[in-house]
């Protein structure tokens, strides 16, 4: 296969015959019916009255200076509202400097894409099945980092609240080595610690740092985020008294090896437990990644967990943090991992 034959075979637009003359009846029939799926899938943005949805919103700023003194000035070619600032001179819509500004594919296949998210599928995956290509999945998922940076910054557990550690190895070119063939054994340095938290209703996951968790590493991730007064239950990780002392929890302690082998509704770990399980799960399904971006993992999967609990609802949500928030991100920028 020729060189420029395997450029047009990796993308998800075009088949093997797309563009010769001598297709075969059922070639033919495989190219055409290809292009129809694929055009439903990327439908043109003014056929999928997505701007009555933009225009339903309105500005009360100018999206550049933050001017209030603007003026409507039509719409642009999908039938998006338009407006010039008085003061900066400079047009803009209420997409203008956000993650959507000069998008190309509907804001409706971001939906079918962060459902797919929400439901632990791979990147890879949700890419193929919506035919985009791996660099638009890649530049879509630095989007999606990027809305959630600061997503747990305000969430506080408070109640009956269960805290861990679990842990994820480094890549294999990061791996500390004693000597020349063997690693070193337990929680090393080669394990990236992530502290977990949940309550009735939210989870938190944040880096604690390599290897074992110490006093100082637990009072940094979990010190702001655990309401004074609650009700604190964990194994006998010493590490983790630091916030019974800080913040006056009432604690309960479990030896985690004596729990093992007892049924989960037994078990006054069990919830904490999961959240390890399901944290593991969702990474796993993205093997591979760049660990620089973990924590941009954890928030995702925390807001996964936390509500609305209805994905529709979860994308509503996103959405709506997308339009308010100045997060403009070109392409040429985007963290390619």
């Amino acid at each position: 296969m020729s060189k420029d034959r395997t450029k047009r075979w990796e993308s998800r637009r075009v088949t093997p015959w797309t563009g010769l003359t001598n297709q075969t009846p059922l070639q033919k029939f495989l190219d055409s019916r290809n292009t129809a799926e694929y055009q439903v899938r990327h439908g043109e943005i003014a056929r999928m009255d997505e701007a009555e949805m933009l225009n339903s919103y309105d500005l009360t700023e100018c999206k550049h200076c933050g001017s209030t003194d603007f003026i409507s000035y039509g719409r642009n070619r999908y039938g998006v509202k338009r407006y010039r600032c008085k003061s900066c001179g400079k047009l803009f819509s209420i997409v203008t400097n956000t993650v959507f500004d000069n998008h190309k594919i509907p804001i409706s296949e971001w939906m079918e894409f962060m459902l797919g998210v929400f439901r632990f599928q791979s990147f890879q995956s949700i890419g193929r099945s919506l035919r985009i290509t791996d660099t638009t999945v890649k530049y879509w998922i630095s989007k999606l980092f990027l809305l959630l940076s600061d997503y747990q910054n305000d969430i506080v557990l408070r109640g009956d609240v269960q805290i861990d550690e679990t842990f994820y190895k480094v890549i294999k070119k990061d791996i500390r080595k004693r000597d020349e063939t063997h690693e070193y054994r337990g929680l090393s340095k080669n394990q990236i610690c992530i502290g977990i938290g949940c309550d009735a209703s939210h989870t938190l996951c944040i880096i604690e740092g390599y290897g074992k968790p110490s006093r100082k590493s637990t009072a940094e991730v979990f010190s702001n985020h655990i309401e004074h007064g609650s009700n604190l239950t964990h194994d006998e990780e010493k590490a983790h008294n630091i916030l019974v002392e800080m913040l006056g929890l009432s604690s309960r302690t479990f030896n985690a090896k004596a729990l093992k082998g007892i049924k989960d509704d037994d078990n006054p770990l069990d919830k904490i437990n999961e959240k390890c399980r399901l944290l593991k799960r969702f990474l796993y399904a993205h093997s591979g990644f760049d660990r620089s971006c973990l924590q941009d993992y954890l928030n995702l999967f925390s807001f996964i967990c936390n509500p609305p609990c209805d994905h529709f609802e979860k994308v509503e949500k996103l959405l709506l943090i997308a339009l308010k928030s100045p997060n403009l991100l070109k392409y040429r920028d985007a963290c390619w991992f």
